[in-house]
């Protein structure tokens, strides 16, 4: 292994264990409220919150003129640090102006939206106050967008965590102590984003200084413009399955639907998210320089291994999981987690494969690919949700994923040459679905019984990776290097 490959690796790996760490701490603080949303919200009201969450993403994504996408591109784009700081302050204010203006003309309308989405007169000060969120976690968003960009991976671990710990403190005080329902859980969000967003914004431009730079500001909407029905399109593939089915099926399907899908949709919060954190930043940042595209093809696959094996890990041991964690209404959840979490493998291709159109600057093709895909989900959802439910809209989200990331590369790869080492993704991917499908036979009458008898099994991933020579004889000389190096600083820490 090149000195060049493994100074990428351990950059990257270091990066994202942080981002990872946080991630974890981040979902397993979030799983921790699991029991108390299913006992005290009953699966109609987690299907309310639900939709109430998907409307306001969506509003976000057309007010957020994907603003975090620009905020990283155009970062990178100057080595003057005034010229960088010019590109933060006028994003924060530029863009924070424009996007408290929206949000200021759209509040009327709040109750409309309600009767729209809910059915229901009762929901309009629901979404008044989802809205004031989104537009507090837009600004907050671009300020982590900075910190990502300058590597400030622990500053933006210690600041996500903290923000998400009051949230979920104020959480359990509205909806256990004060019985607020899903209004509660909204007003926690709002309390924690405002405060957040505005000491971060304060703190920012101490730093970076209050300009505007006006043509700057132009370019910056001329890149996001695009990303407009771009992200509307994906946010499509991602959410609208949820109003399908509670316009098909039952808001209550949709409460334990979305509820198998948060299981399913972990393999992207816990693996892909930490990684292209810096992932993205760091392709930006050393596109096209030498044979750098070597290097990123080994970590890529790489990273598809872990992906693999986690979506593996978790479908295997979804049941038991969710049986521990939620109360018995929301238990037939876990059917519908192997569908979405092998969605999000697939999904996570999109990061390694987009390179080219980002570097290129060429965002239309983001918005080709999501358009084409949004229009076949909403074609895959009026044909499957009426007729299988929860399945049909599982099932959708898969193909339309790995449509997405097909035309993805597609377009890609027309702007600059992607190198992917496909035989051994191909391999890992048979692999995990061997594994997956032997484990998934093991039933011993008792999730106490089958929760460790599933795990082992998954464990055999790695053994099996090497028998099918997934494995170059450098890297396993590697695993062994460091297998014993960590046996032997053990044994000399218990004869000390």
């Amino acid at each position: 292994m090149s000195s060049g490959i493994k100074g990428e690796v351990k950059l990257l790996a270091k990066h994202s264990a942080i981002y990872g760490v946080a991630r974890i701490l981040d979902r397993a603080i979030g799983f921790f409220m699991i029991p108390v949303y299913t006992r005290f919200l009953a699966p109609a009201d987690y299907g309310v919150l639900e939709l109430i969450y998907m409307t306001v993403s969506l509003i976000g994504m057309v007010v957020g003129v994907g603003i975090t996408s620009a905020v990283t591109r155009f970062y990178f784009d100057h080595k003057d640090e005034e010229k960088r700081n010019v590109v933060i302050s006028t994003a924060i204010i530029a863009y924070g102006g424009m996007v408290g203006l929206i949000v200021l003309l759209l509040l009327p309308f709040g109750g409309f939206v309600g009767r729209v989405v809910l059915q229901s007169d009762d929901g309009s000060r629901l979404i008044l106050v989802a809205l004031i969120t989104m537009a507090a976690d837009i600004v907050f968003s671009i300020v982590l967008a900075y910190l990502r960009a300058q590597h400030a991976s622990l500053k933006v671990t210690g600041i996500t965590l903290t923000k998400t710990v009051l949230t979920l403190s104020l959480n359990i005080y509205f909806l256990v102590f004060l019985e607020m329902g899903v209004f509660g859980i909204l007003l926690a969000s709002l309390v924690a984003n405002l405060l957040f967003a505005t000491g971060m914004v304060i703190d920012t431009l101490r730093r970076t200084g209050m300009r505007i730079d006006f043509p700057l500001m132009v370019e910056m909407l001329r890149f996001g413009g695009p990303l407009i029905p771009s992200n509307v399109a994906a946010y499509l593939v991602h959410s609208s399955d949820r109003y399908f089915i509670g316009h098909y099926v039952a808001v209550s399907q949709v409460g334990i639907y979305s509820l198998g899908y948060k299981f399913g949709s972990l393999i992207n919060q816990l693996v892909n998210a930490p990684f292209t954190q810096i992932w993205n930043p760091r392709r930006i940042e050393k596109f096209d320089q030498g044979d750098v595209e070597k290097h990123f093809a080994k970590i890529f696959t790489y990273f598809c291994t872990l992906n693999v094996f986690a979506a593996l890990m978790l479908s295997l041991l979804s049941r038991e999981l969710i049986q521990v964690m939620a109360a018995p209404e929301y238990w037939d959840a876990y059917k519908v987690v192997p569908i979405i979490a092998l969605s999000y493998v697939i999904f996570s291709f999109h990061y390694h494969f987009n390179i080219g159109i980002l570097a290129k600057k060429k965002t239309k093709f983001i918005a080709y690919t999501n358009v084409l895909n949004g229009g076949l989900n909403l074609v895959l959802n009026i044909a499957l949700i009426p007729r299988f439910g929860v399945w049909g809209a599982a099932w959708a989200t898969l193909f339309c994923f790995t449509f997405k990331i097909t035309l993805t590369y597609i377009f890609s790869n027309r702007l600059h040459p992607i190198l992917v080492e496909w035989r051994r993704v191909i391999t890992v991917f048979l692999v995990g679905g061997v594994v997956y499908g032997a484990g998934v036979q093991i039933d011993l009458g008792s999730i106490w019984l089958n929760a460790p008898a599933h795990a082992a099994a998954g464990l055999g991933m790695p053994l099996l990776l090497v028998v099918a020579r997934f494995f170059s004889q450098e890297e396993l000389a590697l695993g062994r290097r460091l297998l014993f190096s960590k046996l032997g600083r053990g044994a000399a820490g218990q004869g000390a």
